[in-house]
């Protein structure tokens, strides 16, 4: 932790600083600018003579009458006017600083007194030459970098360049710079230094104040006090102290009672907490916890509700041993319920060997229904890894239906004073229970009402079982079955078939027969539905259903 004096320099310091640093740079910034200045003014004037030079040469030489004798006469003038040009500007610049180059538009050197780069090089900085919408440009030329200024001459087709070393063209500058840091780091220390020690000495006595409080709490004796040494603010805060001692010491009492009573109530809130978790997962134990009354009070919702059944069971029961059982029982439950968890369901309760799951209740997520089918598809996915384990084991297999029904309930804290249950009732659950049992009938794992089809149909891929009258129900549902992904085979046989439902309920026997045996062939012989349909086909051509038929089976069993 940091003392007050180390704060009190983090905020000095740095204000100081600043204004250093910044009157520093702007002293760097208008030197180097000055010193720039006034060499690139120079060096341009260096440069304007060279040129002006080059341009008088040329004019004296047109002004010249003379008969030419033979082609190169103009030609070797010109040559001997660009050594002059070359010779001059060798004169007017600094010897291993400067230097004065000319480049044709192919990028070679043609005229230079440059000692590193020669006539009839290849300079490799001419795309900067050309580039530069500015005559000063800054380049690299054989790992040196240089700043120079240069100009087109267009009786040439050269261009014009004088160049200086930049470390050289910037030496003066640098210093100033060097110099200004210096003095800067230099300030900033001696400033530092001189905070440190006066800060140190104002707060001597707050210091010493702090060292009697901590004394008091180490000690846990309140009837110490602190002396009072100062007639001023901190001695003050003094007094105000040892007031504040004789009240602290009164309550003190309280306070750990309090703590006692807080630690006891956290301690009880975990313990709900882990008995929870055995039920319902994290996030609704802490909805439960933080909102107890709202979560948990009765009311009426839309809530999907998931059976899960093993098929049967009593058959396996009565092939194995009750320890086995029970542990092939314990692997299988602890697969199903953590896919139910993952997908934010709730376990409403265990009836023998079968699950039963509500989603959208205590809380409420959005996407419970598409959660609650996502959760069927994996469990039945998950099944064949857990019939893997029973076959390595030598035990019987399990097989599964999962019915899954999305609409209104009654949901709440249900039962007497002596035995609550936070559950689920109504048709809805009812309907979902009789789904799990039809998936017997059709010899199919998961089906799902037409309540849940209307939430999920854009999430998968679903095909209409049948119309069914379940048993204690007067009104026909329609079932459906989903699936999470198809092979392109599967897809063209649920194409097939729900083409072939939709010509059955249209009583097109022919039409409906020939999609049925398609799917047939694109599900390899494999589609139970398909083949079921085709059998009622038959039938319905021997004895026709009446005028009001909608296609509805009624099952006489639940």
């Amino acid at each position: 932790m940091l003392s007050i004096r180390f704060k009190l320099l983090l905020v000095v310091i740095p204000l100081l600083t600043v204004s250093l640093i910044l009157l520093t740079i702007l002293s760097i910034g208008f030197a180097r600018t000055g010193i720039t200045k006034v060499a690139t003014e120079f060096l341009g004037y260096k440069m304007n003579e060279i040129v002006q030079k080059a341009t008088n040469e040329m004019e004296n030489l047109d002004s010249i009458n003379f008969e030419i004798e033979g082609a190169g006469s103009r030609v070797t003038f010109v040559e001997e006017i660009k050594n002059s040009i070359s010779l001059y500007a060798a004169s007017i610049t600094k010897q291993n600083i400067e230097s004065f180059m000319a480049i044709d538009s192919n990028g070679v050197v043609k005229l230079s007194t440059d000692s590193l780069i020669k006539v009839d090089t290849q300079v490799d900085f001419f795309d900067v030459i050309k580039s530069s919408e500015s005559n000063w440009i800054k380049f690299k030329s054989n790992g040196i970098e240089r700043v120079g200024f240069k100009k087109y001459f267009e009786e040439w087709d050269y261009f014009f360049l004088l160049s200086v070393f930049a470390p050289m063209f910037y030496k003066d500058a640098n210093i100033i710079v060097n110099s200004s840091l210096f003095m800067l780091i230099v300030s900033i220390v001696v400033m530092g230094l001189i905070l440190f020690f006066t800060i140190n000495y104002i707060l001597k006595p707050l210091k010493n104040i702090v060292s009697a409080m901590n004394e008091i709490i180490r000690m846990n004796d309140f009837s110490n006090r602190v002396e009072v040494q100062f007639n001023d603010e901190i001695g003050e805060m003094a007094f105000t102290f040892n007031n504040m001692l004789t009240e602290l010491e009164g309550a003190y009492n309280t306070i750990k009672e309090y703590a006692y009573q807080s630690v006891l109530a956290q301690k009880k809130e975990e313990r709900i907490k882990l008995m929870f978790q055995k039920y319902v997962p994290q996030d609704v134990v802490n909805e439960i916890v933080h909102n107890p009354d709202s979560a948990l009070v009765g009311k009426n919702a839309n809530v999907t509700v998931l059976f899960s059944d093993i098929r049967s069971f009593t058959t396996i029961s009565e092939s194995m041993e009750p320890e086995t059982l029970v542990e092939s029982l314990n692997r299988y439950f602890t697969v199903m319920v953590d896919i139910i968890y993952k997908r934010k369901g709730v376990i409403d309760k265990y009836i023998g060997d079968a699950i039963m799951a509500i989603f959208g209740a205590p809380k409420e997520y959005g996407d419970d229904v598409q959660q609650a089918v996502l959760a069927g598809l994996e469990m039945v996915d998950n099944l064949e890894r857990f019939n893997e384990q029973q076959r390595k084991l030598g035990l019987k297999e399990f097989k599964i239906g999962i019915g899954v029904n999305y609409g209104p309930v009654t949901v709440g804290n249900i039962g007497t004073s002596q035995k609550m249950d936070y559950t689920v009732i109504g048709d809805a659950v009812n309907l979902a229970s009789r789904l799990e049992g039809l998936t017997k009938e059709y010899r199919t794992t998961l089906i799902i009402s037409e309540g849940t089809y209307m939430a999920v149909k854009d999430f998968f891929y679903v095909r209409e079982i049948d119309r069914v009258r379940v048993k204690g129900k007067l009104k026909p549902v329609k079932i459906f079955q989903p699936a999470r992904k198809l092979t392109p085979q599967q897809k063209k046989g649920w194409k097939s078939y729900n083409d072939g439902m939709k010509f059955f309920l249209e009583r097109q026997w022919d039409n409906s027969e020939k999609c049925f045996k398609k799917a047939i062939k694109f599900l390899e012989n494999n589609d139970y539905l398909s083949e079921l349909y085709l059998e009622t086909i038959e039938d319905y051509r021997q004895n026709p259903p009446d005028e009001d038929w909608d296609g509805t089976r009624t099952m006489t069993h639940k």
